[in-house]
């Protein structure tokens, strides 16, 4: 059964509200407990987001960090429109003549003229060989000649079926099959085991070929006209069959390639920075974050520290210093481009990991996945001491809610009795004053 108060009645106080008011005193602790608990929280969030930022600066970092990965190469051809070219990681600076004989292409058969799509081309075995590769296609009941279409497309592979309409009133519907193209892309198909309708009879009309050309007095056949194996790290778009006509393929150095990593690399490093910046500042997420102070100092240091065995010792000397009055760096394009033009070799060494010789690049891989490694990095140690600190805030919390549930209910029955109290005696007195009042009437 509820309690029904009535507060205040007999003192005249409102004694509802100075319960509150002494308890919001009692719940101050706890409003400083909770936003201590908040700047947790947020620490936690903002390491979430440095993490994020320093795993890019270390994709950066892993596209510098071997000789492949910095030799950024870029293929030319002399003429595109017989031959294109593109280079991947692994290719070779070098230089090729290319002419391309014959380009590769598919066989293709195309049957009788047919009044429309539905006709019905038979039913029974249809044998389909595609590259020396046996096929059976069983037709049962009437089939037409667009659900045959249908059936080669979905089971055959290497095989494509299509209906061409040549805009006839009669027989203007044809079906043509198309193989992969080269020569292993051959195919044969033998409809003497269909009967009942009127079954295709296919006629050539492209035979398979192979793709050939001559690199460097190497004749070289291929099955198709995107080679990917016949050079080393090069992919070969044939064009254009122009026999006898020599192609220069120039495989280089692509130093804006470079100089685009490197900044990328530097551009990396400064959003790390920056957000560094920004959150360890008086106000900031991670203001006395000892976590994001180390690493801040880690990767400087890496950054900053000489590097022995080379032309070069310093970024400082290819174009990459530190901005006045900032943690980030600044990248000098035109410095940069050159030393890479000076000594292509001295700049590579200040980023790659070879023969002994760690650079830039490597130390930063390898010190971010020490800082992020989940069993015990330093996030995950900064992580687990921050929840550690959460949670032992929610359980004081948790006492002081009961303590002050507690003292709620204490006040509340002192200012009950109080109350009670009070009434009493205003009712004792008015019990004396109208004992007076009725005395001195009757005298």
């Amino acid at each position: 059964m509820s309690t029904i108060t009535f507060s205040g009645l007999a003192t005249g106080l409102n004694t509802a509200d100075i319960v509150d008011q002494l308890v919001a005193l009692k719940r101050v602790p706890i409003t400083r407990l909770q936003n201590q608990r908040q700047g947790f929280q947020n620490q936690i969030s903002a390491l979430a987001t440095l993490k994020t930022k320093l795993e890019a600066f270390q994709t950066a970092a892993q596209a510098l960090k071997s000789a492949n990965d910095f030799a950024s190469l870029k293929a030319s051809s002399s003429d595109e429109d017989i031959l294109q070219v593109t280079a991947g990681s692994d290719a070779s600076p070098g230089t090729y003549d290319i002419s391309v004989e014959s380009l590769a292409q598919a066989q293709k058969t195309r049957s009788q003229g047919y009044d429309n799509t539905l006709v019905n081309v038979g039913e029974g075995d249809l044998v389909i060989t595609v590259g020396g590769e046996e096929h059976t296609l069983t037709l049962t009941g009437p089939t037409t000649l667009a659900q045959l279409a249908t059936r080669i497309n979905d089971e055959i592979v290497g095989l494509s079926a299509s209906i061409v309409f040549n805009g006839a009133e009669s027989g203007g519907y044809h079906l043509v099959l198309t193989g992969d193209a080269g020569s292993a892309g051959a195919f044969t198909v033998d409809t003497s085991g269909l009967s009942g309708g009127t079954a295709p009879v296919l006629t050539e009309t492209q035979v398979a070929a192979d793709a050939s050309l001559v690199v460097d007095g190497l004749p070289v056949t291929a099955s198709g006209n995107l080679l990917s194996g016949v050079i080393s790290g090069l992919t070969l778009d044939l064009r254009t069959a122009e026999p006898g006509t020599n192609v220069r393929v120039t495989v280089g150095t692509d130093a804006e390639g470079v100089k685009d990593q490197v900044k990328a690399f530097v551009d990396s490093y400064n959003d790390v920075f920056n957000f560094l910046e920004k959150e360890l500042k008086v106000g900031g997420k991670l203001e006395g974050n000892a976590s994001a102070r180390s690493l801040g100092t880690r990767l400087e240091n890496v950054m900053s520290a000489s590097h022995s065995g080379g032309a070069f010792s310093t970024l400082a000397q290819i174009g990459i210093e530190r901005q006045q009055g900032t943690r980030a760096l600044k990248f000098d394009a035109a410095k940069f481009e050159n030393a890479l033009s000076d000594n292509y070799a001295a700049v590579r060494d200040l980023f790659i990991e070879r023969d002994g010789n760690i650079g830039k690049a490597a130390l930063i891989d390898t010190a971010i996945s020490t800082l992020t490694d989940r069993v015990d990095g330093l996030f995950k140690i900064g992580n687990d001491s921050l929840n550690r600190s959460i949670k032992n805030i929610d359980s004081t919390i948790e006492r002081y809610e009961r303590s002050i549930d507690n003292y709620r209910t204490t006040l509340e029955r002192k200012f009950r009795a109080m109350e009670s109290t009070v009434s009493l005696l205003q009712a004792q007195g008015n019990y004396l004053s109208s004992m007076v009042f009725f005395g001195s009437t009757s005298s």
